[in-house]
């Protein structure tokens, strides 16, 4: 029990100063942008119309020209806080902006995470069983061609096949950012099905090929001689030596995830946080900016955390040593 707190402990400072770095990295990034978000937001025919004193008053009234170590700390401490603050244009709360998008974000991402779970455990444990089968080999290669291909690549292809062609779906995702998460769900499905592709294979993988090193394995070897039956071997006892590897790439899995659905929402023009971070952009919108990036760090981190702890939990000898200290 007491590995597990330290573990947590030392986790918790590195989430801190990894957070930190992505703020530093972000506010730098956003700071050598070209323009801001006062002359973003003014049609350029009518910029022409402002003199440098406008300018300079309206970046004073937005707090733009204090010096940039005030306003990255400024920006810091509402990240850690959860305080993101206000828009540079319309001064409307930041968090008001994002929470619709990043629930639709979360949404099509939960959805995504459960199918790419079912089937990459599913797949990874039938080609398992038969190494080198024309199953095993089938599914290798097909999930190592889908995970050489780029998401947006995916996307197209699915919008030309499945909203051209074929004519099941709209190529174009149509609802409010605040609609139900019913409508959001069913508006999911092909966004869904886009991000599967890259996440089954990965995952599919390292399930494999973990499930392949435990039923060689001579635990497994002493508990089929015991007279176990095949189903019980496979699911009770080599399934969870198999998914620790699984577990420990899911940051990285996580990250391709949030990386992947910012190509697929601007493929789709699915509302969510993606889509308002393009947005975002594009009108110097700093603090929201910010605080998308910040969110989608900080799911990383804590879904790595989450990974280490359930590697801990499942792994036997980590077990065994956490029962013989009791």
């Amino acid at each position: 029990m007491e590995r597990i707190l330290t573990m947590i402990l030392r986790r918790l400072l590195l989430a801190v100063v990894i957070l930190s770095l992505v703020a530093l990295a972000v506010f730098i990034g956003t700071e050598i942008l070209p323009g801001d978000a006062i002359t973003a937001t003014i049609p350029q025919d009518e910029l022409m119309f402002y003199s440098e004193a406008d300018l300079a008053q309206l970046r004073a009234a937005a707090g733009l020209d204090r010096p940039a170590w005030i306003r990255f700390a400024d920006m810091w401490w509402g990240l850690f806080t959860f305080d993101f603050g206000v828009t540079l244009t319309r001064q409307e709360p930041v968090i008001d902006r994002v929470y619709h998008p990043l629930m639709n974000s979360l949404i099509m991402a939960g959805l995504t995470t459960v199918v790419v779970l079912v089937l990459s455990i599913g797949l990874g444990v039938v080609a398992a069983l038969r190494p080198g089968g024309w199953l095993d080999t089938g599914l290798s290669g097909a999930t190592l061609f889908a995970y050489s291909m780029p998401d947006f690549v995916v996307g197209n292809v699915f919008v030309i096949v499945f909203a051209v062609w074929l004519g099941l779906v709209p190529a174009v995702i149509l609802f409010n950012t605040n609609a139900p998460a019913l409508t959001v769900l069913g508006a999911s499905v092909l966004p869904v099905m886009a991000l599967c592709i890259s996440g089954v294979a990965y995952q599919f993988r390292l399930l494999r090929t973990g499930m392949i090193d435990a039923l060689s394995s001579e635990f497994i070897e002493r508990v089929r001689l015991s007279g176990v039956s095949k189903l019980r071997i496979t699911l009770v006892h080599a399934l969870p030596i198999a998914v620790i590897p699984m577990l420990s790439g899911t940051a990285y899995f996580v990250a391709g995830l949030i990386s992947g659905t910012v190509v697929i929402e601007a493929v789709f023009k699915f509302p969510g946080a993606g889509l308002e971070l393009l947005r975002s952009l594009a009108q110097r919108e700093i603090p929201t900016v910010q605080a998308i990036a910040f969110m989608a760090a900080f799911a990383v981190v804590f879904t790595n955390l989450l990974a280490d702890l359930a590697v801990l939990l499942l792994d036997p000898r980590v077990r065994r040593g956490r029962d013989s200290n009791v």
